[in-house]
């Protein structure tokens, strides 16, 4: 079975022509990055690093609804395009609507391969296709005669080194790590009264985030509260908020009246990533699972107390800034704080 499976791929997704890359005669680029917030959070220096290089390049990117927002006043980005997980009618109507676009050059970001996503990638018709080697079914992407470009992906390296170790050909001079994000400033008022008030009473405002991307990722509420607890007797002088994921309200309410501490309070109801941004943006620390929370911290270079499940890729998505700590955990699941590691670790970073 392994066998045919391999004979298959290498029969469906060759190509006939190759073309020598030359960056200054690509024209249009297309970035697939349909997938969750922080994954396109750690993108943006591609999109800034690769236009400031080429000015003259069309760069779009493929989004989710999810994430889209987070460069949607991206003025690196000339078009987002949409594409959903959907039934096989709309993701093939998206396919063929950005093969219609004829584009020079794509970067895949993915590092998982099925049938079916190659299958996308060969209908999308790119002149030249980026991707990572995934080694499958007997073989791997670095030996598919569709991809003009393959690059392993250091698990021991962050992402974005790989991602731009990808774009290898693209020959970029000294790039900036550091993510960014536009339309903030722009904001209704709404997260900057409430945290008026606050640092109005307090000498500053430590975020605390019990939500990860999955729930191996997140913190129970019991976990919360006790350490809750501790961050506000040991800073007084700091507020202390919760931030929680939308239709989570109630239950960061009842985190915040457990913890029984004047200095602790439920965040501002943000409505969306840069409102949430906005909030991050004002507070001195940020404590976080492995999540799109941590690269919004990244962004505003916030000193970052994370907490990491014990995986092969772990420092894939550390954060990108000056001063932070992680605590790892034993298993791929983060279990029970370690409350005296991680009053440790804040007490260092306070400290910077």
């Amino acid at each position: 079975m392994k066998s045919l499976k391999k004979h298959l791929l290498h029969l469906l997704f060759g190509k006939s022509r190759k073309i020598a890359f030359d960056p200054n005669k690509m024209s249009k680029m297309l970035i697939l990055r349909n997938d969750r917030i922080g994954d396109m959070i750690v993108s943006t220096p591609l999109l800034r690093e690769l236009k400031n290089a080429y000015p003259h390049l069309q760069i779009d990117v493929a989004a989710s609804s999810v994430n889209a927002a987070v460069i949607r006043a991206c003025p690196h980005v000339s078009n987002i395009l949409l594409w959903d997980a959907g039934s096989g009618i709309d993701t093939l109507k998206v396919v063929l609507g950005i093969r219609r676009r004829h584009y020079d050059v794509i970067f895949s970001t993915s590092n998982d391969i099925t049938f079916a996503w190659l299958a996308r990638l060969k209908l999308l018709g790119a002149k030249y296709l980026i991707g990572f080697n995934i080694d499958k079914y007997g073989t791997g992407t670095s030996r598919l005669g569709m991809y003009d470009c393959t690059v392993d992906c250091d698990r021991d390296k962050h992402i974005l080194e790989n991602y731009f170790s990808a774009l290898k050909n693209f020959k970029l001079p000294e790039v900036n790590p550091r993510y960014e994000l536009f339309g903030v400033e722009q904001l209704a008022p709404g997260p900057h009264g409430f945290l008026d008030r606050l640092s109005r009473r307090y000498k500053g405002i430590i975020c605390f985030n019990y939500q990860g991307s999955m729930a191996n990722r997140s913190i129970t509420s019991d976990d919360v509260i006790e350490f809750c607890q501790a961050l506000a007797d040991k800073y007084r002088e700091h507020a202390v908020i919760v931030i929680y994921p939308p239709g989570d309200q109630t239950r960061a309410e009842q985190i915040v009246r457990s913890v029984q501490r004047e200095n602790v309070h439920v965040s501002f109801a943000t409505s969306c990533i840069l409102e949430l941004a906005a909030l991050i943006q004002r507070c001195e620390l940020v404590i976080s699972p492995d999540t799109a929370v941590i690269h919004l911290a990244s962004v505003y270079n916030k000193k970052v107390l994370g907490f990491y499940i014990n995986s092969a890729t772990h420092r894939w998505f550390y954060p990108m800034v000056d001063h932070f700590r992680i605590i790892m955990s034993k298993t791929e699941h983060i279990g029970a704080i370690d409350q005296q590691a991680s009053l440790h670790a804040l007490d260092e970073l306070m400290a910077c």
